[in-house]
């Protein structure tokens, strides 16, 4: 009895890097770069000192963007120890950033400035870590072109809608054709390809992605390239040993194979493009798989190599490794795939002269044309003019069910990682700096609690004297506001404060001045003070002034205060 389902194990190993978009960047502000290493972080969780603080608001009200980058860059240590994504980023990328951060790119022709967004494209990724994977639909998606490939045979397509331009429209009526059905009929249907997960913490680099003219074009003397600017990937780098792993599961559909509903419209795929067993052949995709890839990749060496764009020791590397698996691709124990956008449409259209319609932009203003084959070609680079040690990006290989290692295969990525940089060492720094910012954070936090105690006792005890002085005399009340002016003033002076002790000088404004008109007030025939209120002005003045007034003369200062007439001596 057949199984109704079967379940295949997937490793996939990089062989060059591996960029598959998710549609956000790193930008300036979520992300600085410090001796080689990109520092990823959510700037909400940073924890600032007030003078970080002010510099960030007075930059933001300004509305000034160079301003905004320069200071996450100046201040990297608040934030990096808070990075949930950390990797190593090219030597060109690094320069580029520490040349080009918070400067302006270049001037319009109108006096306005073109900034560095300095983005860096993100791969895809998943989970609290942020990891990259690879999306189950971009695997498929290459073994179907592969399948579409060999279905087609090289035959030019007859039922493509063209726009008038040529561009191809729709290539729908050809696939359907091709597969004998749409979705409900396609034995693609029949492919449950999970996503490819990290087994292990991958290790990833920011590189550049270049474009290269594939043929050499001469403008003036010297060699033209592609207009554009090159971008910022975050890659997958090549050489990891079986890093990601899913589980491919194939349904069987053996009773209803061919089946038809009243209308005679098939509703399963047909037999023919199927196992006896009514499911997918993995190992004759597999076959159609490597055909198809082995073909691109020995056409895309062979075009670098005559450019001199290729770097030398991964092209004798993986063209020896690829000899070294001949047997398991050809016998379908594995695949040899292209994956992401910067494959190229070379590796997504079918074979033959007339089959691919690629369309092909010329110089502005200028009607874009269109070829079976790309004129340029994208590639990764650790500088951006580089033109001698690129590599294509997007080769993978994926073993099926793998029994026991590969030895030239982990031979291979053990050479290809040689000498990189120690994420786990990365990794324990970044902690320790994470323990001691937690620390920080900690003490920041509990200064600016007890701030907020101080503040609200502060808030009481004025709240508490109001009260107090609302209850008391006007005469009473004028004694203790100047009690608290002098205690005030004394409480600022050092070794708590930087303020000055005022003069004892009764012609400036000051608390003496103040001491001195109060009295002469207190002294007054009918001015309503009575002996008691007089007294305790002496007393106050006499225990209090001298705290904030220097220098104080005891007996001088009794005698101009006129302390024993407020006390009743005559």
């Amino acid at each position: 009895m057949s199984q109704f389902l079967t379940t295949h194990r997937l490793r996939l190993t990089p062989l060059s890097p591996i960029h598959i978009g998710c549609g956000e960047d790193f930008e300036p502000t979520n992300y600085v770069i410090e001796d080689g290493w990109l520092y990823g972080f959510d700037p909400s969780r940073a924890a600032l000192n007030d003078a970080q603080r002010d510099k960030l608001m007075a930059v933001a009200r300004r509305g000034s963007l160079p301003g905004i980058q320069a200071f996450f860059r100046d201040h990297a240590g608040a934030f990096k120890t808070h990075a949930y994504v950390v990797m190593p980023v090219c030597a060109g990328v690094a320069r580029e950033y520490e040349k080009r951060i918070g400067k302006a790119a270049n001037v319009e022709a109108d006096g306005n400035q073109v900034f560095n967004k300095l983005e860096i494209e993100r791969h895809v990724y998943t989970g609290a870590l942020q990891q990259p994977f690879i999306p189950g639909s971009s695997f498929k998606g290459a073994l179907r072109t592969a399948w579409l490939d060999d279905l087609n045979d090289k035959r030019k397509p007859h039922d493509v809608e063209f726009k008038r331009n040529g561009e191809a429209k729709s290539s729908a009526a050809m696939e359907k054709r091709l597969l004998q059905g749409d979705f409900q009929t396609s034995p693609l249907r029949l492919l449950k390809v999970a996503d490819l997960m990290p087994t292990r913490e991958p290790e990833r680099e920011v590189l550049f992605a270049v474009n290269r003219k594939k043929q050499r074009v001469m403008k003036d003397g010297r060699e033209a390239q592609p207009k554009g600017i090159a971008a910022r990937k975050d890659c997958i780098l090549p050489g990891q040993y079986r890093l990601f792993a899913a589980d491919v599961t194939l349904p069987a559909l053996l009773r209803q194979t061919g089946a038809v509903d009243g209308k005679g419209q098939a509703l399963t795929p047909h037999a023919e493009q199927l196992t006896n067993q009514g499911s997918v052949d993995l190992k004759r995709l597999a076959q159609q798989s490597n055909t198809y890839h082995r073909q691109r990749l020995s056409q895309e060496l062979a075009v670098l190599d005559g450019r001199g764009l290729v770097c030398p020791d991964w092209k004798r590397g993986i063209e020896a490794l690829i000899n070294e698996l001949d047997q398991q691709l050809e016998a379908g124990s594995a695949f040899l795939v292209r994956l992401g956008r910067y494959g190229g449409a070379d590796s997504k259209t079918l074979t033959g002269e007339g089959v691919a319609s690629i369309k092909i932009m010329g110089a502005r203003g200028s009607s874009p044309t269109f070829a079976s084959t790309t004129k340029t070609v994208w590639l990764a680079a650790q500088v951006e003019d580089d033109q001698k040690h690129l590599i294509p990006f997007g080769w993978a290989v994926v073993e099926i069910d793998p029994q026991g290692d590969c030895a030239a295969l982990q031979q291979w990525c053990r050479e290809q990682s040689h000498g990189r940089l120690d994420m786990a060492e990365q990794r324990a720094q970044l902690q320790t700096l994470r323990q001691e910012a937690a620390a920080q954070k900690a003490r920041m936090q509990a200064e600016a609690a007890t701030r907020a105690e101080a503040v609200e006792a502060e808030r009481i005890a004025a709240e508490q004297r109001a009260q107090a002085l609302a209850k008391m005399t006007e005469q009473a009340r004028q004694i203790e506001e100047l009690r608290q002016a002098c205690e005030d003033w004394a409480g600022k002076l050092p070794p708590h404060g930087n303020y000055k002790t005022q003069p004892a000088d009764a012609n400036k404004s000051g608390l003496y001045q103040d001491a001195n008109r109060l009295v002469k007030t207190a002294l007054q025939e009918n001015s309503g003070w009575n002996a008691n209120d007089k007294a305790s002005l002496a007393d106050m003045l006499e225990k209090c002034l001298p705290q904030a007034i220097a220098p104080w003369d005891a007996k001088e200062q009794r005698k101009k205060l006129q302390f024993a007439k407020l006390r009743g001596a005559a």
